[in-house]
């Protein structure tokens, strides 16, 4: 039983209808992996979500564990954290946003928030957020101290840990192996039948990331 921490990407299979997307959760890219497995998906989560939830899992049930980076930063605080299944041994967090390092571009969460706390959300607060988003050695340095802090939960677990990115930005790992895969932005995005426009992937498009993954770690999972 193979453990995975993944993002939207690890949730299943988009459909687009040229506006929006539909997710569906019968298949997505681990199902190639041809391995029993628990997946606990986290949209617009990322490297810190994933130091949440490994530190609360009980690790010992499993054999390894694959991590699905993402874009970062995904510096993101839920009110509450609670996951419920998709389907057998897919779970997914409950989206419950109290701050997103994004938040000047999220504006259901700006009147959420807003609304809480009793305040008037101002344009200059948009702006505020996105000077905040831009500067070098801000959010990004939280990340790099999210994938240390990982870094650390995975050895703690003694469990085979396998990372693949997305971005091919490879953070200094000292425990957790880099699988040798070319990164999905490269491989993938922008292709036809693969990756909705400026979105998620097709069934065919996880078919192809599964086979990537599953050639990546080679008798890593054996």
């Amino acid at each position: 039983m193979i453990l995975i921490l993944g993002c939207s990407f690890s949730l299943g299979w988009y459909s687009y209808d040229g506006v929006k997307e539909t997710p569906h959760t019968d298949y997505c890219w681990y199902d190639e992996l041809e391995q029993s497995y628990h997946v606990y998906s986290h949209p617009s989560g990322g490297i810190m979500a994933y130091c949440g939830c490994l530190n609360d899992l009980d690790t010992k049930k499993y054999s390894a564990i694959i991590i699905q980076e993402t874009w970062e930063p995904r510096i993101v605080i839920q009110e509450k954290i609670e996951y419920y299944a998709v389907r057998p041994n897919v779970w997914q967090w409950r989206i419950d946003n109290t701050f997103h390092n994004r938040l000047g571009g999220i504006p259901n969460l700006q009147k959420k928030i807003a609304k809480k706390y009793n305040f008037e959300w101002q344009k200059g607060m948009n702006d505020w957020f996105w000077n905040i988003e831009q500067k070098h050695r801000g959010y990004n340095l939280l990340s790099e101290a999210c994938a240390s802090h990982l870094d650390y939960l995975a050895q703690q677990t003694g469990l085979p840990t396998y990372s693949y990115s997305f971005t091919g930005v490879k953070y200094p790992y000292k425990y957790i192996k880099y699988l040798d895969v070319k990164p999905a932005i490269e491989q993938l995005f922008y292709k036809k039948d693969l990756h909705n426009p400026d979105l998620h992937f097709t069934r065919k498009g996880n078919t192809v990331l599964g086979q990537m993954i599953k050639k990546g770690l080679g008798d890593g999972l054996q």
